[in-house]
């Protein structure tokens, strides 16, 4: 089989690309990339061409722009370019040049894939590349999910060519008389994995000539082994509440043989780390201990479960005018307002109050709760209570208490902890006269 039938044969095995897809091929002028678009091309899918300009290689970057510029006016398809400030994107953000690329280009491709309407982000990784990702994380340490090499599909990211080794690439570029441009940074052992590339897989290869082909096996195999291990966890811990959190049980957690290690199969793909995973062991008994993933996923330790969450606190304040029937909340409940002459009965729901619209001052506001703030809580006879005092005593978690909702007057007062208690300056007496219906539907 030709590479141009394995191409073909790989994308509908793994089912990457439908007829009526729109392709944006990473184009940076190297053998694979060049290669991965007249496969494309061939193919005749819809598809434009990026490339990126990192600026770190002076004439030669522009060159290869030049290049890649060139070929899409060719082959008369959208071309998109763009330049990157690389080293200083680094420096800011205290990270490698070589991150600070893949998070630029990353980014950005994204960015098109939307404006532009493509489907599809495709990159020229080939197996050679996931074998030494696959060594790379097992120097560094990894879990299963790091020893499977770079996976075909990432959300809307797919690797047409990770069949592929780049000897064969190489000799269909010479076959096809393929044009590219060569980084001579390839050819330095700066980075580690060019020292892999360069010197290690080499002599994998001299040990056994068909240990690529070996580790792809291997590699397919912990990649479908990681899916069958996933799937699994997700049944053992559960689904997330309404709210987006998952409630991980201490106890039934601690019933797995090898917890440490389930929990970094668990944990890894939202980039937390070893080192946070065993922290997370280490302070098992210790309440309020927090954890913060790269990928803005948040794990709590509380008294007996551990929350998970990647729901952000620092939600926009919602503005209630008098005249609003409903307003939406940002975690998707709502907040149903009646204005009523007169009641009947009175709700024996904490999610619902009736309280006196005359003492109100509008419009209202609907916010998250801040550290100081103080109310009075309906029962208490008007004595204030602070609320971190309030929520101690309801026994919240400390994610509780940060998903917890204010509702306040224009004067800054509370009216309500929703869903839990009402102000005593806002309850109904003999005098009222006007009253103010508030459902949480959640």
């Amino acid at each position: 089989m030709n590479l141009e039938q394995a191409f073909e044969t790989f994308l509908q095995e793994n089912q990457l690309i439908a007829p009526t897809d729109r392709i944006l091929v990473a184009v940076s002028g190297g053998v694979d990339s060049m290669v991965l678009a007249h496969l494309v091309r061939q193919s005749n899918q819809k598809f434009g061409i990026a490339h990126c300009n990192f600026r770190l290689r002076g004439a030669a970057s522009d060159a290869d722009e030049q290049f890649v510029r060139d070929l899409a006016n060719a082959w008369e398809v959208p071309v998109y370019i763009h330049h990157f400030d690389t080293k200083k994107y680094a420096e800011e953000n205290g990270i490698s040049v070589q991150m600070a690329a893949r998070e630029l280009r990353y980014t950005w491709f994204e960015i098109i894939r939307e404006s532009a309407d493509f489907t599809h982000i495709a990159t020229g990784h080939n197996l050679n590349d996931s074998v030494e990702t696959c060594l790379l994380n097992l120097m560094r340490g990894t879990g299963i999910t790091g020893l499977g090499g770079i996976p075909v599909q990432n959300g809307h990211v797919i690797r047409p060519l990770l069949f592929a080794t780049r000897e064969a690439i190489l000799a269909y570029a010479h076959e096809k008389n393929i044009q590219w441009r060569e980084d001579s940074s390839n050819a330095k052992d700066d980075y580690t994995r060019n020292a892999i590339r360069r010197h290690v897989l080499p002599k994998l290869t001299d040990l056994n000539p068909a240990f690529l082909t070996a580790a792809s096996t291997t590699m397919r195999h912990l990649r479908d082994a990681d899916k069958n291990l996933q799937f699994l966890l997700s049944n053992f811990i559960g689904t997330p509440d309404a709210n987006g959190v998952f409630h991980l049980p201490k106890s039934k957690l601690a019933t797995l043989p090898a917890l440490q290690s389930a929990l970094f199969d668990f944990l890894q793909p939202l980039e937390f780390t070893a080192d946070q995973v065993q922290q997370v062991v280490e302070c098992w008994g210790q309440t309020g201990t927090e954890w913060q993933s790269t990928s803005g996923y948040r794990l709590i330790m509380d008294r007996d479960e551990i929350l998970l969450t990647n729901v952000d606190r620092k939600a926009a304040m919602l503005t209630i005018s008098k005249d609003d029937l409903m307003v939406r909340m940002p975690d998707g409940g709502s907040l149903v307002i009646m204005h009523l002459p007169s009641v009947t009965e009175f709700p024996d729901d904490p999610k619902t109050i009736m309280a006196d619209s005359t003492a109100l001052r509008f419009p209202l506001h609907l916010r998250r709760w801040e550290p100081g703030d103080t109310f009075q809580p309906l029962g208490m006879g008007g004595n204030r209570q602070k609320l971190q005092d309030f929520f101690t005593n309801q026994k919240l978690s400390k994610l509780e208490k940060e998903q917890a909702w204010i509702l306040a007057d224009d004067e800054g007062r509370i009216v309500w902890i929703v869903g839990m208690r009402l102000d005593e300056r806002f309850k109904i007496t003999a005098s009222t006269d006007a009253y103010l219906k508030i459902s949480w539907v959640t």
